[in-house]
């Protein structure tokens, strides 16, 4: 640890900085304090490595990926900005000590307590794995050894750099003598590549020694490749657990499960050899003895926090509890959210006492309190009173309508997406109109959505319709709002029966279920580039599985390796089309077809198969059959888990101060699809018709927090199927579909 020079900032995105952590020729790690008070460790990286027209979006990327890591035995990721100057990633800090370091000075560990660091580290792997990301560089110097256990550390974001990404071949990342073969080669990392670095961590350990050897890094790369490990001095269960990490062939590694039943659970108790525990703590001291720095103006050449930064809209007036959280201060209240797309705040930095710091451990977890929690209720949302603002002229009163039934929890999901945007636009000192969100039953029926547009149409302050509801519902209102001259933007709905209601008064944020899985097309072309990929179309889902399949065989949008095709009619079991699938153990697999338990079926014949290789199907059969059945399967869908992606951060945190609960699916759209109306009323100004809006919403393109709306006048559709247009690829894991990434990140 060394003290600040004098070219270094003061502040990196509301991040006060004390100390340098290293350096190197990518960037710079920085001790700091976050604007709650806590530890952060914040790696910034130089702006000449940012010009590369495609770091940005990996780095922004692979942000999100890790934000998504929960495991205790990794470092949270805090907040990032991309779009920086110098793009920069905050983590928890952890005051530990190196396992390198470790070693070197206490020597070998028994081969219990490198059991036990191993039962940690592999559940670390796991949810590295589980999030989207491979680690890369599993090393010594990347396990910190705190009290309570190890921290595996460094994702592999700013190593990145000046690399293909993620998923592409030909950089070789990482740290000799502790990387995989095919890493040493140039070639194509996986997890397997993260389980060989880690059998060469566990013999480290265990042995004192680098498995292969020290030198220079192309003579220990040579021996990665073509020679054996130095194993001497291994025995019994870990010996074999460890050889067999280290395998060359990475199709003869062990997966994590079989990992996670070799080394058992972890046991805190204990597992730190004799002396380490004192000089953890001594390392720990060191940070909690430094002094605060002075305040300073906040420097804005390194960039505020962005939406990425999940903690730039707490509340001011807040204070730390105990445990790392916040309670509201006097000014919070029910009208106090915060709101998802408000400037960068900076708070107060605030010091942590000794005892709090180590009773929360080196992992800090912000928890956002604030505002009352809040219920749908239907009928019109109050307009905002004066309370004290100076004396205006009156704005013309506008009104969006929300239309579903409160039966729906997805379509409450909406609802509480659509206030969000409305509460913005209300603090808006600048907006030209007031607005009201007025949510109205459908009844869940298409006759009452057609009676409740008739009743919206008749107030001339409603512009635009949020059309909730489901494929059942939406059709009719597009019809009723069509006859009244209404703009109706369908955020949810995708029937076939909507590809035509861009030639009405209705516009389609999404795209409907002809498009396909394209996300996970986007996987299986960029990622997963099966030698072979069978599309199976399921014949009993009257035709529906149809676009897909077409999608993938017909229109060529699958373009990597052999793809064949197995049609399964209705009334039959996938068990002979899983045989001959199996046949190849590792192609991909596509399911065209959208019923949960059809597809649920195929995923438990294609396991009794033996079948090995990724499959892919579409969000319809996201429900209990399918998760139940279905681990390990990739989902493409077209609503985004806005609490899960790190461009949404902001908004998920307004919307747990304002309701209590991270946003539910759907929400986030709805939100864009007011601020998309919104900007299309204002375009229009005090003189313009509501029946000129869709016009206006055409006219220019506008970015939402899930998508980008541009209108293509020769496809008549108003996403980007290619790119940030509203597609997003889940994966089912432990019976939940995770959110993985956007279509424009994969691959």
């Amino acid at each position: 640890m060394d003290r600040l020079r004098a070219a270094d900032p003061s502040s990196v995105g509301g991040h006060r900085l004390v100390a340098r952590l290293g350096a190197g020729g990518m960037g710079v790690v920085y001790l700091a304090r976050t604007p709650l008070g806590g530890w952060a460790a914040v790696k910034v990286i130089r702006a000449e490595y940012a010009a590369d027209p495609g770091f940005r979006a990996r780095f922004r990327r692979e942000a999100e990926l890790a934000a998504r890591i929960t495991s205790r035995w990794t470092v949270p990721v805090l907040a990032a900005d991309a779009d920086a100057r110098e793009p920069w990633l905050a983590t928890a800090y952890v005051p530990g000590l190196p396992l390198s370091e470790a070693v070197a000075v206490r020597g070998p560990w028994l081969a219990d307590r490198v059991r036990t660091l191993a039962a940690a580290l592999v559940e670390a792997l796991d949810a590295v794995h589980t999030a989207g990301l491979v680690h890369r560089d599993v090393k010594p110097d990347n396990v910190l050894l705190a009290a309570d256990g190890p921290r595996l550390i460094d994702f592999g974001i700013a190593r990145a750099v000046g690399s293909t990404g993620l998923t592409e071949t030909g950089s070789v990342i990482g740290s000799a003598g502790y990387l995989s073969p095919e890493q040493a080669r140039g070639g194509r990392v996986g997890p397997p590549g993260d389980v060989f670095s880690l059998g060469c961590v566990l013999a480290h350990t265990a042995t004192g020694r680098h498995p292969f050897g020290t030198g220079r890094a192309p003579v220990v790369l040579y021996r990665t490749v073509h020679e054996e490990p130095d194993l001497d001095g291994l025995s019994g269960p870990l010996a074999e657990t460890v050889r067999a990490c280290v395998a060359k062939d990475p199709e003869d590694r062990p997966c994590m499960g079989e990992l996670r039943e070799a080394f058992g659970g972890f046991t805190e108790d204990g597992w730190l050899p004799e002396g380490l525990p004192a000089l953890v703590a001594e390392r720990a001291h060191r940070v909690l003895d430094l002094p605060l720095p002075r305040p300073t103006q906040i420097d804005g050449g390194t960039g505020g926090a962005s939406q990425l930064d999940g903690i730039a809209d707490v509340d001011q007036t807040a204070d730390v509890d105990e445990t790392g959280g916040t309670t509201a201060g006097a000014g919070a209240g029910a009208g106090a959210d915060p709101g998802p797309d408000a400037p960068t705040t900076r708070a107060a930095v605030i010091p942590p006492s000794r005892r709090r710091l180590l009773a929360a451990g080196a992992a800090l977890g912000v928890t956002v309190v604030g505002g009352a929690g809040a219920w749908w209720e239907w009928g019109r949302t109050p307009a905002p009173t004066g309370g004290g603002r100076k004396e205006r002229r009156a704005l013309p009163q506008r009104t969006v309508a929300l239309l579903g039934t409160s039966a729906d929890p997805l379509v409450t999901a909406q609802a509480r997406g659509a206030q969000l945007a409305v509460d913005r636009h209300r603090r808006d000192p600048a907006r030209t109109m007031d607005l009201t969100l007025r949510t109205v039953h459908d009844g869940g029926t298409g006759a009452g959505a057609a009676a409740a547009v008739t009743a919206l149409a008749a107030d001339p302050r409603v512009y635009a319709v949020i059309a909730a509801g489901t494929n059942t519902t939406v059709p009719a209102a597009v019809a009723a709002c069509t006859a009244a001259g209404l703009t109706v933007l369908v955020v949810r709905a995708d029937t076939e029966d909507l590809n035509t209601v861009n030639t009405t008064t209705a516009l389609m944020l999404r795209a409907t279920e002809t498009v396909g899985p394209l996300a996970g097309v986007r996987h299986l072309n960029r990622v997963v580039a099966a030698e072979r990929t069978v599309v199976v179309r399921d014949l009993g889902d009257g035709g529906r599985g149809l676009p897909t399949f077409r999608m993938a065989v017909s229109h060529g949008k699958l373009t990597v390796g052999t793809i064949v095709t197995e049609e399964v009619t209705a009334g039959t079991g996938f068990d002979a089309a899983a045989e001959r699938i199996a046949e190849h153990p590792t192609a991909a697999v596509l399911f065209a077809g959208v019923t949960p338990a059809r597809a649920a079926a195929l995923a438990r014949a294609l396991r009794a198969a033996g079948h090995r290789g990724v499959c892919v199907a579409g969000e319809h059969v996201l429900a209990a059959p399918f998760l139940r059945d279905g681990e390990g399967w990739y989902v493409a869908a077209c609503h985004l888990d806005a609490a899960a992606d790190l461009r949404t951060r902001a908004f998920a945190v307004a919307h747990r101060a304002r309701y209590g609960t991270p946003p539910a699916s759907w929400a986030a759209e709805a939100y864009d699809a007011v601020g998309f109306a919104v900007q299309g009323v204002t375009r229009l100004g005090d003189e313009g018709g509501r029946d000129e809006l869709k016009g206006a919403l055409l006219a220019r393109p506008w970015q939402g927090i899930t998508r980008r709306m541009a209108y293509d006048s020769a496809a008549t559709q108003l996403y980007d199927s290619d790119g940030d247009g509203g597609h997003f690829l889940y994966r089912v894991q432990r019976g939940v579909a995770r959110y993985m990434a956007r279509l424009d990140d994969i691959g």
